[in-house]
C-alpha cells in the first residue's frame, strides 16, 4: 500500500537522522580533551549547532511549503549525509570546529524539520497516529549511532571518516526507501496545506514550557553523559559511548508502548507519573554512582530516565492537537533540546559537573508536576471554545 511504503520512508528518515548525529556526540569527550577544553568552553562550543539550527528552520518551513515536504526532506536528507563530515574535518581547532558545528546545526534542524513535516502529511493521510513510532525509529537510531560511535571513539577512527563512511552508506540505504515519501495534502483551491496562523494560547505556552524542560534534558543527555562517565567515572571510550545508547533503546522503548500508557492513563497523568519514574530513576543512579564510583548505576539511572522522557514530547503533541498548537509547543520545546547541553556546561563550569547534572532530574520533575496543569487548562479551553462556537451557529 502506497501509505505503508510512504510510512516506512519517513521512519527510515528518522533513523537515519538519529544514528548519524548520536555518533559524532559520543566523540564528544575526545573532542573536549583534544582541545583542552574545560567544562564551560565545551558548553560555549556546543553553541554553534543551536546557532545554526535556529537560523535554518525558518527557512526550511519556507522551502517545504514552495516545493513540499517530501521533495525538501530528501533533498535535506542527502545534504545531512554528506555534509556532516564537516565536524570531523575541522575538529582540529576551535577556529574550525564551530563553524563547521554550525553547518551542522543548519544540517539538523532543517532535515528535523522536513522530515517531521513530511511524517504529519503521512499521518493525516493515514488518519491514525504514526509520531510516536517515528519518534521511536529517531531513537533507535540514535542508540546504534551512539554504539557505532563508541566503536569508533576505542579503535581511534578519525571523525571526519567516520562521519563520512557512514553517511554515505546511509544514504545509499535511504535514498530509494525514502521515494514513496507522498506529497502533502491539498486544499479544494488545490494549495498545500499547512499555511495556517500561528495560534497563541497560554495554555499551549505552559505545555511549551514542559517541553523545553524535557527537551532539555533530553539534549543534555545527549551531550553531557558520556563526559560524566569519562571525566567523573574513569569510564573508557566505549562505555561512554553506550551511556547514551543506553539511554536511546529506553527512550525507544518507552515510545513504543507510549500510546498506550496514555490510552489507559491519559495525557496528563501519563506525563506526570513517566517524569516521576524518570526523575527518580536518574537520581538513584547518580546518587549511588557517587556514593560506589559505580559506572553501572549511573547507567541504570539513564535509561530510566529514558524511560521517562520518551512519554512526553509526543503526548504533549497530541494535546496541542493541530499544526498551530504544535508549532508553539515546538518552538518553545525545541529551544530547550538546544539550550541544554550549554546551560549544563555553564553551571559546571560555575560549581562542577556532577553537581550541574542534577539539573536533568529536577527539571524532570518539574515538567512531570506542570503537564497535566496544561494538558486540563487546554482542554477547558477548547471545549468553551467549542460550545460558545456551538451558541453562535444556534
Amino acid at each position: 500500500m502506497p501509505i505503508t511504503r510512504a510510512r516506512i520512508g519517513v521512519v527510515v528518515a528518522f533513523i537515519t537522522h538519529g544514528l548519524l548525529y548520536t555518533s559524532w556526540t559520543s566523540r564528544i569527550p575526545e573532542i573536549k580533551a583534544d582541545l583542552n577544553l574545560s567544562e564551560g568552553g565545551l558548553g560555549l562550543l556546543l553553541l554553534a549547532p543551536p546557532a545554526g539550527a535556529i537560523m535554518a528552520m525558518p527557512f526550511t518551513g519556507a522551502l517545504c511549503a514552495r516545493f513540499g515536504t517530501k521533495q525538501v526532506s530528501r533533498t535535506l536528507m542527502a545534504a545531512y549525509c554528506l555534509l556532516l563530515t564537516a565536524i570531523g574535518l575541522g575538529a582540529g581547532s576551535v577556529w574550525t570546529l564551530a563553524p563547521a558545528l554550525v553547518l551542522a546545526g543548519a544540517l539538523v534542524g532543517a532535515f528535523d524539520v522536513a522530515m517531521n513535516a513530511q511524517g504529519a502529511t503521512v499521518e493525516q493521510t493515514a488518519k491514525k497516529p504514526m509520531m510516536g513510532s517515528f519518534h521511536a525509529s529517531w531513537s533507535l537510531g540514535a542508540a546504534a549511532g551512539a554504539a557505532l560511535g563508541g566503536i569508533c571513539a576505542q579503535y581511534g577512527i578519525p571523525l571526519w571518516l567516520q562521519l563520512g563512511a557512514f553517511g554515505v552508506v546511509l544514504l545509499a540505504v535511504a535514498w530509494p526507501l525514502t521515494a514513496p515519501m507522498i506529497p502533502d495534502r491539498q486544499n479544494a483551491e488545490g494549495q498545500r496545506e499547512g499555511r495556517r496562523s500561528f495560534r497563541f494560547e497560554l495554555p499551549l505556552v505552559l505545555l511549551g514550557v514542559v517541553a523545553f524542560a524535557g527537551l532539555l534534558a533530553e539534549g543534555a543527555a545527549a551531550d553531557w553523559t558520556a563526559v560524566f562517565l569519562r571525566d567523573e567515572l574513569d569510564a573508557s571510550a566505549f562505555v561512554a559511548g553506550w551511556g547514551y545508547g543506553v539511554f536511546a533503546l529506553a527512550m525507544f522503548a518507552g515510545r513504543m508502548v507510549s500510546d498506550v500508557i496514555v490510552g489507559r492513563f491519559g495525557r496528563g497523568a501519563a506525563i506526570a507519573a513517566c517524569a516521576v519514574v524518570g526523575a527518580l530513576g536518574m537520581s538513584a543512579g547518580m546518587i549511588i554512582s557517587e556514593a560506589a564510583d559505580s559506572q553501572a548505576a549511573f547507567i541504570v539511572g539513564l535509561a530510566f530516565l529514558g524511560l521517562g522522557l520518551a512519554v512526553i514530547v509526543p503526548t504533549l503533541f497530541g494535546a496541542a492537537g493541530d499544526g498551530p498548537g504544535i508549532a508553539v509547543v515546538s518552538a518553545i520545546g525545541y529551544a530547550g533540546w538546544l539550550l541544554g547541553p550549554v546551560i549544563i556546561g555553564g553551571i559546571a563550569e560555575a560549581v562542577t559537573l556532577p553537581i550541574a547534572m542534577w539539573t536533568i532530574p529536577a527539571l524532570t520533575l518539574l515538567g512531570g508536576i506542570a503537564a497535566p496543569l496544561g494538558v486540563r487548562a487546554l482542554a477547558k479551553q477548547r471545549e468553551k471554545g467549542r460550545q460558545v462556537g456551538a451558541g453562535s451557529v444556534g
